[in-house]
């Protein structure tokens, strides 16, 4: 790891860690199928709009 640019260190060492709720919802199944369903109607209604 002796690798990094120390300023690349940085910068990672003082990026915020996410909260325990945000790491909860990234790792449940339920919530990620209903977001990825929320994309896919966006992204549906976006090709939809501009086929017209």
């Amino acid at each position: 790891m002796d690798a990094f640019d120390p300023a690349a260190q940085q910068r990672i060492d003082g990026a915020p860690l996410p909260t325990k709720k945000t790491l909860q919802r990234r790792r449940n199944p339920v919530y990620q199928l209903i977001r990825l369903a929320a994309i896919n109607i966006k992204m549906i209604k976006v090709i939809a709009a501009s086929h017209h």
